[in-house]
């Protein structure tokens, strides 16, 4: 078992935010290989999401938007 006292001490709310920040990171850097470990499940989580058919679907739609735009601003400019 795991306890962890908290203790808040500061001037204002930066302050402990940033301190926070900082122990994060530290503790980030001290646990690398757990870190790229969880980094990777969420990655592949990610991908997961990415390949179904509706999120494919939404994209190629966006695709077609961008494109469509960037066509009609390219003709416009042209003339």
């Amino acid at each position: 078992m795991v306890k962890i006292n908290i203790s808040i001490e500061g001037e204002d709310l930066s302050e402990i935010v940033n301190e926070l920040f900082n122990v994060g990171i530290e503790i980030i850097k001290s646990n690398k290989k757990e870190f790229r470990e969880a980094m990777r499940i969420l990655a592949d989580a990610a991908f997961d999401v990415l390949m179904e058919h509706n999120t494919i679907e939404r994209g190629a739609e966006l695709y077609r938007k961008i494109n469509s735009e960037i066509n009609w601003s390219y003709k416009r400019e042209k003339r």
